[in-house]
């Protein structure tokens, strides 16, 4: 059988060469992209951990130094020696030790809360350049009091498991740099800016620039504090940023001198349970003279000091509620105390105390002024007991007028509640605490709906109008609607108009002073507060002061709100009216179950010493 065979031709030399060569540049090209794919590839991991590591580790360092300057709630058990210690100071709360290391302290409780301990953690990148950890942040934290002195051991059953010497956290780091941002041309020290480069260590030429910033929300919360005492843990700043003056080129604190305070609880009040605490030693020094009155709840602050001293001394008081056991606190919606600070001024009512009602702050004050040099009645057979020094009504008013509380203008008392009533009949009782005669801003006789608010008399007897500050004008009561809706509180029988056929009986009118527009005449149209019947109770009353009694009214009720401020303000003060620029008040709210430091005016509950 006969094959056929097909014959094929072999490669030649030149042909396998040439194929052996395509085949080696087509492996080393796909080589190569393969090399550069896995180069990149890479290269998007390591920049890609790097991301995630600086994230990582700027979570880590911000949670650190976050807490620096916290002084924990119940550090003031003085039962506890561990919990009662110096605080920490804005300058070691967040400490920047250089660029590239930065400190914070601040209180950590043990397992169980009862006892707090204080410790500081220090980041800082490696010190030897070129070194194995040049690259490298490291970390130690450490058990302290005062931020500053290591200790070595203690009784923190946490103690073991918290501290520790340097550790690495990241290898990563090729440069860091912390500090203090400038806003506005000015350093914030409230706030900390972190820079970091981050390299890889793989071999690859991967570098990332991290930039975030720190709010150090606890740095400053005690710079204004004491050592701890028997008063913690539930003491609380309450005027720490109070100025006495917003334009000290007006009103100059260091050149004008206050001579009294007052703090006072205006609301809630709990005796025995409620109390100030103050800088004592800045108290001797200034020469003051500083009481709580623990029947009212009133801090009581006398002594002639500049307004700087007073504003100082002022920013120290602290409200201190005496209750231990927080659950036993008398606690209330809103702010549980209302406290509010007023200045005293020269001259009159030392014991101002502010009182707000409707949003507006009222001081009322007894004022004795026996300067009259005006008898009070002459002539008549029967007016031996009608003789004396008794201040007029007329006199009253225009005296109470001519006062200023700073930028608040003065005026005889009025009376709108029963509230405000009683607040003032405690005001007028004398040593042995019984009620004092005193004149307030009412008439039947005054018109003071006219321009000059006392040129003319109205014709109708028995229409009591109110006649001095915002309240000027005011119909309040008529002789015939007695169900009218006003406050009054008139003793029985009055206001009955009395007596205006006393014969041989005149006024003595010499002397009248100037603007003394009101008749001497018989009959009673003058508001007082009468001196009996337990106080409290307004009669009508003769212009001198007097009726058929020994007893003359040598005072009267004087009053300021700040609703009836002078036109002046602080920046058109004239030489005259400097007060204007003057805060005399100031108020503050406490909750008294807040033991964290959400309100940023309020300090560290233990008040420690800078």
């Amino acid at each position: 059988m006969k094959k056929n065979l097909k014959k094929y031709k072999a490669f030649t030399l030149v042909e396998l060469v040439v194929a052996i060569f395509i085949t080696s540049l087509v492996a080393v090209t796909l080589f190569n992209l393969y090399d550069r794919s896995a180069k990149d590839f890479f290269q998007v991991q390591d920049t890609s951990d790097l991301q995630s590591e600086s994230n990582i580790l700027f979570a880590t360092i911000e949670k650190d130094l976050a807490k620096g300057g916290f002084v924990h709630p119940a550090r003031g058990d003085i039962s506890n020696s561990a919990n009662c210690r110096d605080g920490i100071t804005a300058a070691n709360a967040v400490n920047i030790v250089s660029g590239n290391e930065v400190s914070a302290c601040f209180d950590i409780p043990n397992f169980d809360g009862s006892v707090i301990y204080r410790y500081k953690i220090t980041y800082r990148r490696g010190t030897f350049t070129g070194g194995p950890d040049a690259n490298t942040l490291y970390k130690k934290v450490e058990r302290t009091d005062d931020c500053i002195t290591v200790i070595s051991s203690s009784g923190d059953p946490n103690f073991n498991s918290i501290t520790h010497n340097w550790q690495p956290v990241s290898d990563k780091v090729g440069d860091i740099t912390f500090s203090y941002p400038s806003i506005g041309g000015s350093t914030n020290d409230n706030s900390l800016d972190v820079d970091i480069l981050f390299t890889a260590n793989s071999g690859n030429p991967v570098s990332i620039n991290f930039n975030k910033r720190v709010f150090l929300r606890n740095k400053n919360l005690t710079g204004n504090s004491t050592q701890c005492d028997d008063k913690c843990p539930n003491a609380k700043d309450l005027f720490v940023n109070y100025d006495v003056s917003d334009d000290d080129t007006i009103w100059d604190p260091a050149a004008n001198n206050v001579p009294s305070a007052r703090v006072a609880i205006t609301t809630n009040y709990v005796q025995n349970e409620d109390s100030f605490d103050w800088d004592s030693n800045m108290e001797t020094n200034l020469g003051l003279t500083v009481n709580f009155n623990a029947a009212i709840g009133v801090l009581e602050i006398d002594g002639n000091a500049t307004a700087q001293q007073y504003q100082d001394f002022l920013r120290t008081v602290r409200y201190v509620n005496l209750e231990d056991d927080q659950d036993d606190r008398t606690a209330v919606l809103g702010d549980d105390r209302s406290i509010q600070l007023a200045l005293g001024f020269p001259g009159l009512c030392s014991d101002l105390i502010p009182r707000e009602a409707g949003g507006v702050q009222h001081f009322i004050c007894y004022t004795q002024d026996t300067t009259s040099g005006r008898g009070a009645l002459t002539g008549g057979a029967t007016t031996d007991s009608l003789t004396g020094n008794a201040l007029w009504w007329s006199q009253a008013k225009l005296r109470a007028e001519a006062l200023s509380y700073y930028n608040l203008n003065g005026y005889l008392g009025t009376i709108t509640s029963e509230d405000e009533n009683n607040y003032i009949l405690d005001k007028i009782r004398d040593g042995d605490g019984d009620p004092i005669a005193a004149w307030f801003g009412a008439s039947d006789m005054i018109d003071t709906t006219t321009a000059d608010g006392m040129s003319s008399f109205t014709a109708t007897e028995g229409d009591w109008r109110w006649v001095g500050g915002p309240e000027e004008g005011q119909l309040f009561f008529t002789d015939d609607d007695v169900s009218n809706d006003n406050f009054t509180s008139w003793r029985t029988g009055e206001p009955n108009d009395c007596c205006n056929d006393i014969q041989g009986v005149t006024y003595n009118n010499n002397n009248l002073e100037t603007n003394e527009h009101y008749p001497a005449e018989a009959g009673e149209h003058y508001a007082q507060f009468s001196d009996n019947q337990n106080g409290g109770w307004w009669n009508d009353l003769f212009l001198p002061g007097v009726n058929y009694s020994p007893f003359a009214t040598l005072g009267f009720v004087l009053e300021f709100s700040s609703n009836f401020a002078a036109q002046q303000v602080c920046n058109n003060a004239t030489a005259a009216n400097r007060r204007a620029c003057v805060n005399y008040w100031n108020e503050f709210g406490v909750v008294i179950d807040d033991t964290t430091y959400q309100d940023p005016k309020m300090l560290d509950i233990c008040l420690p010493d800078v």
